[in-house]
């Protein structure tokens, strides 16, 4: 086993403790790279905290910067998701932090060939077959250097040279499907069915990437324009979908019964939205589907922004001269606005200045401290003539 990885960079080590990432740790110091090491305690099993000791020690014996991050899984989620959702956020966040983009994932030949089984047995629909040798997560790019060695190998390796490690037994239950695989397929494949099935994961890729290459013309301006896709077939609509969601660093499951639903859609009307998350929502406007990320706000008078200003030489700025104030942009459509005597619902005077959906979302209105509407911007004259509007404001800058 050799670590074909570039002596002069930087990296972050993923390290579980078990028998890969610690092989991989092993590898590390005795080859003299430049690295520190992360650990996610996710508080799940009794051996976790004997661990985190042992790892401890290790590091500080080699003079190994350690970060660890202390998680407590909440009720009522996919466990596995959640877990990789929270490590791979943690592992981004670790890069940006430390200044150091390289991040060390210990997955070997097994987990390739497990995740590929697994893919084939669900028939996900994917935009990679197996697992990839190096891609970007957010501001990390992660590398897996360990693709063509046996998870045996590398426990041996271990055994061999004295680097302790410890086992999960949660990898040995078989009500999971990915446990199941591991255990009764490919734990035991002889090297010519494993050969044989990584040259069907390449054959597939290859494969793939030409038609993810015909894909991404679709996706212009990091949107895409309906009218011309009225030549893909439901199928190919679904991985421009999971193409898309990628590009936009949304890393979230999207079902086929998802896709085919948004497929009629976007072909029967014209505005349609959907809430992906708190801050992220898929919007179609007259023929263009894109992912909106909001910027909110909330602030008050005294502080300043770049997003948006009060403007003091407004005529209206006497109404709220003296006062303390809040600009929130999460306006809700059941609330009342008064304005020159008059009363009426926020949605309702979105619909009345036919504000676009994709504006209704991240429109701003200036409260008083007891939560009152004082003003909010009329869309068909404030927006377009600002001039005498209170609130002078940079819309596309609240849109990521």
């Amino acid at each position: 086993m050799n670590l074909l990885l570039a002596k002069d960079e930087k990296y972050i080590l993923t390290c579980s403790f078990g028998p890969d990432s610690m092989c991989l740790f092993d590898m590390l110091i005795k080859g003299h790279y430049d690295f520190m090491v992360v650990h996610v305690n996710y508080h799940l099993r009794k051996e976790e905290p004997e661990e985190v000791k042992i790892l401890e020690k290790l590091c500080k014996e080699n003079q190994i910067h350690l970060d660890i991050l202390d998680v407590w899984m909440p009720s009522g989620v996919n466990e596995e998701g959640w877990a990789r959702e929270v490590r791979y956020n943690y592992f981004s966040d670790v890069a940006i932090k430390y200044s150091i983009k390289n991040v060390l994932v210990a997955h070997n030949e097994d987990d390739l060939l497990e995740t590929y089984l697994l893919q084939k047995r669900r028939k996900n629909a994917v935009s990679f077959y197996g697992l990839r040798e190096s891609y970007f997560f957010k501001n990390a790019k992660i590398i897996r250097p360990f693709l063509r060695v046996k998870k045996a190998d590398l426990r041996k390796h271990c055994d061999e040279n004295n680097v302790p490690y410890g086992l999960d037994l949660s990898n040995f239950d078989t009500s999971y499907a990915r446990n199941k695989i591991r255990k009764e397929i490919v734990k035991d494949m002889p090297r010519d069915k494993r050969d044989a099935l990584l040259l069907e994961i390449k054959t597939k890729n290859e494969a793939q990437e030409k038609m993810i290459d015909r894909l991404q013309k679709f996706i212009v301006n990091r949107e895409i324009d309906i009218k011309k896709i009225d030549s893909l077939k439901s199928e190919e609509f679904y991985m421009l979908l999971i193409l898309y969601f990628e590009s936009e660093k949304l890393y979230r499951s999207l079902s086929r019964k998802f896709s085919d639903e948004l497929y009629t859609i976007v072909k029967e009307k014209s505005t349609w939205h959907y809430k992906l998350n708190k801050k992220c929502f898929l919007s179609l406007d007259y023929g263009i589907l894109r992912i909106y990320q909001l910027k909110t706000l909330a602030y008050s008078f005294d502080s300043s922004s770049d997003l948006i200003k009060i403007n003091k030489d407004s005529s209206l700025y006497e109404m709220i001269e003296g006062q303390s104030i809040i600009i929130r942009n999460d306006l809700r459509s059941n609330e009342i606005y008064e304005y020159k005597g008059l009363k009426k619902r926020v949605g309702r005077c979105f619909i009345d200045w036919k504000l676009p959906y994709v504006y209704r979302l991240l429109w701003p209105g200036i409260y008083n401290k007891e939560g009152k509407i004082l003003y909010i911007p009329h869309y068909q004259k404030d927006f377009k003539n600002n001039a005498d509007s209170l609130l002078i404001y940079n819309l596309d800058d609240l849109l990521k």
